[in-house]
This record gives structure tokens, C-alpha cells and sequence, in this order.
């Protein structure tokens, strides 16, 4: 069983361990790069965090120059300082640098800041919108001057609640403070973007006295941008909320989609912290992504663990077939050396038994011929009789012949040419191939012997054959066939051992023929006067096979 198996299981083993080397190479590339990408992953949010440290340090440059100057400098010294921290990298994603009033709400208030804006920009414009809280919080100063930021001055942020959370939180912390997201004022209506705002508040030098807030405004795309794309550009698609993931918090995405491939890595989430905030960073390789370590090697791994799976199985089943035909080969040799001895066998048998019939019939028409030319006639005549029957077994070929037409060619080798058929009884049967051959043989073994040791020795000897079909209830029908042969003289103690030995090559070549090719049975009864011998085999195996 297992040998017949050997193939499938070399198969199935060889591909198993390949499969299982391709799964490793997979894991391993896999993890290679899902480690390549988080440090690209982290390499993106330090660059976030690095463009909020870099916009934090600016705001608290600002309030160092302020802090210097030991008051709320002039527009114009303003101005100046922040076109210099323009010119610096850090500006990039920066709306501007502002300074808003903290005062309490009132006409008083009102006119104070109109009054500023006036001076300082020119700007007929007073504090908005209306507002029912206690304290205001307008910008009065707001750089660059730009159209955009034109439009913010005079705001009053503290009545907006986001924005006034964020104040609150820098009034009572004394440090800078973020705001949620929200909608800066600087925005276009038609294309507005989410931002947000970083205060920390400014008190007198001399009094402590709190004089507003220094802040700065920021669209959080710009600021995304800004420090996501700085060279080289990462390969991200970026998610971020103002907290915990979840749709009302989202405020920021990059444009397009994600990478689809099959071999990109998982999400990476992360977070950075935004003066007093948390934004909440999810990043994925964007479609430009490509793993640094291809897949494709551990697809040919698996290909060829397959490949070698398969060979190794048909090279096995290839020295099965040779290992097969070679056992054939030999089983085909042995029993051609078997056929072959055996065919040497019987050839010298019927030799033997040739001779013994030429001797034997010699002898018996030397006794009845009256002359040279009458037994030189006999003799002649018998001796064709014998020749056809071979002849009739030749043409044949041992395949089908008629029962009495084989028993009277071997019976006219006994009795001449004249012999009277009439002296036999039995129906026509027609013995196929196998049938033929062994009842031939049969016949020829029979008839040997009588000429040797037999009543056929004598021309007072008797011989009686007879053959019938029987047919028993409830069984298969039988051919049944009798030879009984007797002389009127006993035979001598020689003869009649010849007649009874049982381990002769002819005997052993009745039973082969009978018993084993016939699934018969052969019963000899001899006595002093001769010998009965009664051969019955299935009828079903000696017949011919109706043609379809």
C-alpha cells in the first residue's frame, strides 16, 4: 500500500515543506516591512509634531518680543519683526501672528478698539460680532497684513465657544493653549477649511496686568501639507481627529485613497500632542507606496517548492514504472523458462511415444502380413493414419475439432485404416480449444499404451469406448467418457505394472489436462485382463461457445 502511495506522499511532503518555507519567507519579508513602514509612519508624525513645535516656538517668540519691548509694541515694530520670522522655514503653514485685546465688553471698550484699528491699519471697523459674555478678546493687530487677514481684524474671538475654551484654558494655565477645530475667519466662504488657534496670554510688565492675547491662527491642511511634503515625500494616507477616532472629530484626510495591495502594510496609529491637545494620527501607505521588500520572491519560492514537489513525485513514479516493468520481465522471463521446459518435456514424451507407436504398430503388422509387401503396405498405411491426426491437430491448431473424428484418427493407428467406426457409441460433440487439446492428449496417451502394454498388442484384444452427455437433477451436465480395453489372456506382471504406475510423465500429463485445465476427473480400474478408464469433466468446459 505504502508503495503503491509513495508518489502522492513525496508529492504532498516535498510541497508541504515548501509551502511552509514560502510561509515563513512571507512572514518574514512581511514583518520586514510592516517595520519599514512604521518607522516611515513615525517619520510622519515627527514631522507633524516637529512643524507644531516650530509654530509654537514662533507664537513664544512673539511673546518674547513683546516681552521685551515691556509693552504691546507698535504696529509698524510689529510688522517688522514678523517679516524677519517670514523669511525662516518655520513660518511655512502659518496664517499669521496676531495680538487680540483682552477687555470687558462695553461702549467704552468699543471705542478704544476702533480707535486702534484705526491707527494702526486705518480700518473703520469696531469690535464683532455682538456678544452677551463679559470680556472681549478683538484682534487689533494681525500680520502679514494680507486680504485675507484684513478681514479677521476687529473679531472678537471670545464669543466664539471653541475659541473661547482655548482662552480660558491659556488665562488660567498662563502658558499656550490649543483650540478645537474650527472655521477661521480668514476664510473664504465658498472653500472654507478646518483650522485652529494657539493663544498665550501677555500681562504688563510693570503691573502684571493682563493686556490680551498673543495667538496665531492655522489651517490644519496647510499644516499637513507643509510637513508632509517636505523632501522626500512619504509614501502616507493620512487620518487625523482632534481626539478620540470618530467622524465629529475628524479634521483631517489626505486626498485619494490608500494603497489596495495585498502585501501593504496595517494601519499605524499614533498620536502627538498639540499645546494641551491630542490629535489621534492614523497612517497608511498611500497608493505610491511600494514595500521595500518585494513579495514576488516568496510567489517563485512557492512555485518552485511545487515545481520540485511535482518532479520529485514523478521521478519517483517513474522508478516505481521501471522497478515494475523489470519484475515483469523477469515474472515474462520465468515463465517462458517454464513454457519452455515443459515444451522440451512433451516434445520428448511424443517422441518417446512416437517411437513406441512406430515400434508397436511395426510389430503388430509384422504379425498379421502375410509378406514383405503386405506389411511394407500396412505399415505405410498406418503410419499416414498417425500423420494425419497430427495433421488434423495442426490445421486446427488445437483450437476446436470434433470428438470421434480425433478418437478414430488415434484408433486407425491401431487397427488400419479399415477400422469400423460402428464400435463406437456417443453423440457429436464439438471441444473447443482447451478440450481439444487435453482430450487429444488423452487419446493419445490411451492408445500408446495399449499398443505397448494393452489388449492392442494382440489381435484377440478388446477395446470399448463410449461417451454420452449426463444430466442430474439439480446439477451441471457432465461428458463422461469410458475406454475399457481387454485381452483373453492375462497380462504379464510387467505389463500390468506399466499400465497401473501413476508417476509417469503420461500420467502426470492426463491429470494436468483433466483435472486442472478441465476442473475434471480421470479414474483408471485396472485388472489382470486389461483396464477400464473413465474420464468425466463439466460440459461447460469442453464445449464450443455459441458465436453472438
Amino acid at each position: 500500500m505504502f508503495y503503491r502511495l509513495q508518489p502522492v506522499l513525496v508529492f504532498v511532503v516535498v510541497a508541504f515543506v515548501g509551502m511552509l518555507t514560502a510561509v515563513a519567507s512571507w512572514y518574514t519579508i512581511d514583518q520586514t516591512n510592516r517595520l519599514a513602514f512604521i518607522n516611515i509612519a513615525e517619520d510622519a508624525v515627527q514631522r507633524v509634531g516637529d512643524r507644531i513645535e516650530n509654530h509654537m516656538l514662533l507664537i513664544k517668540s512673539v511673546e518674547a518680543h513683546f516681552q521685551a519691548v515691556g509693552e504691546v509694541p507698535s504696529v509698524g515694530e510689529f510688522q517688522v519683526f514678523v517679516s524677519h520670522l517670514q523669511k525662516t522655514e518655520q513660518f511655512s503653514g502659518v496664517q499669521g501672528l496676531g495680538f487680540a485685546r483682552y477687555v470687558e465688553t462695553g461702549p467704552a471698550s468699543d471705542q478704544a478698539i476702533s480707535a486702534e484699528l484705526a491707527r494702526n491699519y486705518g480700518l473703520d471697523r469696531t469690535s464683532w460680532p455682538e456678544t452677551a459674555e463679559g470680556y472681549r478678546t478683538p484682534i487689533v493687530m494681525l500680520e502679514p497684513s494680507n486680504e485675507a487677514n484684513m478681514r479677521a481684524l476687529g473679531f472678537d474671538m471670545y464669543s466664539e465657544p471653541t475659541r473661547r475654551a482655548a482662552i480660558l484654558a491659556a488665562l488660567a494655565e498662563a502658558r499656550l493653549r490649543a483650540s478645537g477645530t474650527v472655521e477661521l475667519v480668514q476664510e473664504d466662504s465658498q472653500n472654507p477649511q478646518a483650522g485652529f488657534l494657539m493663544y498665550t496670554p501677555f500681562f504688563a510688565a510693570n503691573s502684571g496686568r493682563l493686556l490680551g492675547l498673543i495667538y496665531a491662527p492655522f489651517r490644519i491642511p496647510n499644516l499637513f501639507e507643509s510637513a508632509l511634503r517636505r523632501p522626500p515625500v512619504l509614501p502616507v494616507h493620512i487620518t487625523a481627529w482632534d481626539g478620540e477616532p470618530a467622524a465629529a472629530n475628524l479634521i483631517y484626510t489626505t486626498e485619494g485613497q490608500a494603497s489596495t495591495r495585498m502585501d501593504a502594510s496595517p494601519a499605524t496609529v499614533m498620536s502627538v500632542e498639540v499645546a494641551g491637545r491630542v490629535w489621534t494620527i492614523e497612517i497608511r501607505p498611500s497608493q505610491d507606496y511600494h514595500p521595500p521588500v518585494d513579495q514576488t520572491r516568496t510567489i517563485m519560492l512557492a512555485i518552485a517548492g511545487f515545481l520540485l514537489a511535482a518532479a520529485l513525485a514523478a521521478s519517483s513514479r517513474a522508478q516505481q514504472r521501471t522497478i515494475e516493468v523489470g519484475e515483469a520481465l523477469r515474472q515474462h522471463s520465468e515463465r517462458a523458462l517454464t513454457d519452455r521446459e515443459f515444451l522440451l518435456q512433451e516434445m520428448k514424451h511424443r517422441i518417446k511415444n512416437m517411437i513406441a507407436r512406430v515400434l508397436a504398430m511395426s510389430r503388430q503388422t509384422a504379425r498379421s502380413a502375410d509378406s514383405l509387401s503386405d506389411f511394407t503396405e500396412s505399415f505405410s498405411a498406418r503410419l499416414q493414419a498417425m500423420a494425419a491426426s497430427q495433421d488434423l491437430l495442426a490445421r486446427t491448431s488445437w483450437q476446436s475439432a470434433d470428438l470421434q473424428t480425433l478418437l478414430v484418427q488415434e484408433l486407425r493407428q491401431l487397427f488400419g485404416p479399415d477400422f469400423n467406426e460402428g464400435q463406437l457409441q456417443g453423440p457429436d460433440i464439438k471441444l473447443n480449444e482447451v478440450a481439444a487439446q487435453a482430450f487429444g492428449l488423452a487419446f493419445h496417451e490411451l492408445a500408446t499404451n495399449a499398443l505397448k502394454y494393452g489388449s492392442a498388442r494382440s489381435d484377440e484384444g478388446e477395446l470399448n469406448i463410449w461417451w454420452r452427455i449426463e444430466r442430474e437433477p439439480g446439477r451441471a451436465e457432465h461428458l463422461v467418457f469410458s475406454w475399457r480395453e481387454r485381452s483373453k489372456t492375462a497380462l504379464d506382471e510387467q505389463d500390468l505394472s506399466a499400465i497401473t504406475r501413476k508417476g509417469g510423465f503420461g500420467t502426470k500429463l492426463l491429470d494436468a489436462t483433466m483435472r486442472v485445465e478441465l476442473g475434471g476427473s480421470i479414474t483408471t480400474s485396472p485388472d489382470e485382463f486389461g483396464i477400464d478408464v473413465t474420464i468425466k469433466v463439466p460440459y461447460e468446459r469442453v464445449k464450443v461457445a455459441q458465436q453472438a
